[in-house]
């Protein structure tokens, strides 16, 4: 649930984050599977639905 709240905690403070707003946001968020870019992905995805809301 880390990866969650700081990704929300990220979107409601800024609602178009790049690359690298979200690396340094999720930054010592680790996951074990690897998949960081599917996060990065998710994230994205997450910031376009809140626009088109």
């Amino acid at each position: 649930s880390g990866q969650i709240m700081q990704a929300a905690s990220l979107l409601s403070e800024n609602p178009d984050p790049s690359d690298e707003d979200i690396n340094d946001a999720m930054y010592g968020n680790l996951c074990r599977c690897g998949t960081y870019p599917r996060i990065r992905k998710a994230v994205k995805d997450a910031a376009k639905k809140l626009a088109e809301a």
